[in-house]
């Protein structure tokens, strides 16, 4: 009489023991996003050509714990099946896969046509996905820009009827959307948000693409003047405001230093690096570093000696705490070091030729 009660009260009692992980939220995918990197191995042929699943595994040993995979063309199904392939390898290392579509056509002319084909694209690789790959992203568009920067409503038009669509087919897929020029924070209150999207849908922006550049005469980054550092805080604030405003999160798609898989780092490049990537992680806001080529060697397989003081920089930069004395630094985390596991190039050979999909994506 009294066993079966027993037993299940001490179901009841012990369910929070064997309780399911709570749902996956935007805000739970950022904390895990964590330092990632832009990847070319879906857009150029040689991307496409040179991927090795082991790669992943070299990323993931070096601390990277997401890639942003930029695509290009259609989604025939040689591409779609190549997708498949590089999910598959980032799934097996632990590194959450995001991909995120060029729409050159669209920016380019912000047609009717050209947003359908937008819609469309998304809709072959959603339905090619499922529901598979939970920590799959979908960003919808790369930096909108050129002709795009001047049709607010066209972009927000794609937005709305993509992310219905992705939803009809995965209600749980994450989203990631890019404001005008380029995902510049400046714009990202001109956003049209779905209603109670904050658990699905996430902001992309980012500042220095491809480090401070020459605009009109001067640089944004010389030696880290007060104001300097200055204007790239109020960027990262102007973001953080609008995640208080909206509920919504964030994630920096890409930032770089600049030119440096063949060089030394320079002391500028190493401070310019250091400062990015401290306030990042000081606001909580996950981030890509661009690109992979210049860190990571394709065809051999390895990483570039060169920059190699630079990667360790932007992944675990050492960060002075604001109660200590200038110079005083936090302790560095260790680092995820490549050197725990061996390279992919030596630890098997590559396949003399891709893949039939990987060689012929069209």
């Amino acid at each position: 009489m009294f066993k079966p009660l027993i037993a299940t009260a001490l179901l009841l009692t012990s369910g929070w023991a064997i309780a399911a992980e709570p749902p996956l939220t935007a805000a739970l995918y950022a904390q895990q996003l964590g330092v990632g990197i832009d990847v070319d191995w879906a857009r150029t042929e040689r991307g496409i050509r040179e991927f090795d699943p082991l790669v992943v595994r070299d990323f993931r040993a070096k601390g990277l714990t997401h890639v942003r995979i930029r695509v290009a063309d259609e989604p025939t199904e040689a591409r779609l099946i190549h997708l498949r392939k590089l999910v598959e390898a980032c799934e097996q290392y632990g590194v959450i896969p995001i991909i995120s579509y060029q729409a050159d056509e669209y920016k380019n002319d912000p047609k009717a046509d050209n947003e359908k084909e937008v819609i469309n694209w998304w809709i072959a690789v959603a339905h090619y996905f499922g529901q598979s790959s939970p920590l799959l992203g979908f960003d919808l568009i790369y930096e909108p820009a050129d002709k795009l920067n001047h049709n607010q409503a066209s972009l927000n038009r794609v937005y709305e009827k993509t992310i219905k669509v992705i939803h009809s087919i995965d209600a749980n897929r994450m989203i990631f959307i890019a404001p005008r020029l380029r995902a510049a924070p400046e714009d990202l209150s001109s956003l049209k948000l779905p209603a109670h999207s904050q658990n699905y849908l996430l902001a992309e922006w980012h500042i220095f693409p491809w480090g401070p550049l020459k605009n009109n005469g001067k640089y944004p980054w010389t030696s880290g003047t007060a104001a300097e550092k200055a204007a790239i805080h109020n960027r990262i604030n102007t973001a953080l405001h609008w995640q208080q405003k909206t509920g919504h999160v964030s994630w920096v798609g890409g930032w770089g230093v600049g030119e440096s898989n063949r060089f030394t780092p320079t002391a500028s490049q190493l401070a310019f690096a250091t400062f990015m990537a401290c306030e990042l992680q000081k606001a909580k806001i996950p981030y890509a570093i661009n690109a992979d080529f210049q860190f990571y060697d394709g065809e051999e397989g390895a990483w570039r000696p060169a920059p190699e003081p630079l990667l360790q920089t932007m992944i675990t930069p050492e960060c002075e705490k604001p109660a200590e004395k200038p110079g005083h630094h936090a302790v560095k985390p260790a680092a995820h070091d490549a050197g725990h596991g061996t390279p992919a190039a030596a630890s098997t050979v590559k396949s003399a030729a891709p893949s039939a999909s990987s060689a012929n994506p069209d």
